[in-house]
């Protein structure tokens, strides 16, 4: 009876220890619905002061351009108890493919919002503007809304520069806007560019992207469904039109 009342015991405190081993833990599961409400909450509530705000779980945080637009989708996340996965960042790629919310790396912090920041500062430390590719895919112009990232490509003194914004919704004359941050990574406000971002876009994978479903991260593009937003079709307004119009007839389209 004693060696029984161990066992349960030994069990029990297993399971506490599983329960400490993530960042946060999720009930909920990304589908289209959290999909749409992400899309409403970026819209509604994304401001450009949130990495300056006095309260909030990103004030403070320091970005560049990539670590922004992956500080606001874990954001969303966290608050609405979602995983939040990505492919796993260099450093990790020996060891997992996929890494995210549930690791146990941060079990040492015990107070839950020091773990998501410090969860967060990780994630910035790690990834960048090459991880927009793997972690997102080409959508249709017709799903070009709030939360959609715009990621681009351009020379400077012959070097390979990237960057990126997040769509933050249509202002009242139904032009896209656009919000960024910048390199160095620093505390700063959001940038806004309005109509047209200071950079077009030449070849796959920049673009207007969607950030992938936890179950599409490790499917080859051109697999994901249809039905999930998957589309090629501003590479083919690329190619009709070039780098220079293609922007340009973007916009035609969503604003019919």
């Amino acid at each position: 009876m004693n060696n029984f009342f161990l066992i349960v015991v030994l069990l029990f405190s297993m399971n506490i220890n599983v329960a400490k081993s993530e960042v946060w833990h999720s009930t909920n599961k990304w589908n289209h619905y959290w999909e749409n409400e992400y899309r409403d909450w970026i819209n509604d509530n994304l401001s450009i002061n949130v990495f300056k705000k006095d309260s909030g779980i990103l004030s403070g945080i320091s970005t560049d351009c990539a670590d922004a637009l992956y500080d606001v989708r874990i954001q969303f996340a966290y608050e609405h108890s979602l995983p939040f996965v990505i492919n796993a960042p260099d450093s990790l790629r020996s060891q997992m493919r996929i890494f995210g919310s549930d690791t146990s790396m941060f079990d040492s912090i015990k107070d839950e919002r020091s773990r998501v920041r410090a969860f967060i500062n990780y994630i910035n430390d790690e990834v960048g503007t090459e991880n927009l590719a793997k972690d997102t895919f080409p959508v249709k112009i017709k799903d070009i809304d709030s939360g959609i990232v715009y990621f681009v490509e351009w020379w400077l003194f012959g070097k390979d520069e990237h960057h990126s914004y997040i769509v933050k919704g249509f202002d009242q004359n139904n032009e896209l806007l656009y919000y960024a941050s910048d390199a160095p990574r620093k505390v700063r406000k959001l940038q806004i560019d309005r109509k047209y971002p200071r950079f077009s876009f030449s070849s796959s994978p920049y673009g207007f992207r969607k950030w992938r479903l936890p179950e599409y991260l490790l499917v080859p593009e051109k697999e994901i469904p249809e039905e999930e937003g998957y589309s090629n079709e501003q590479y083919k307004i690329l190619e009709r039109v070039g780098k220079r119009g293609v922007l340009k007839e973007i916009r035609r389209q969503y604003q019919r």
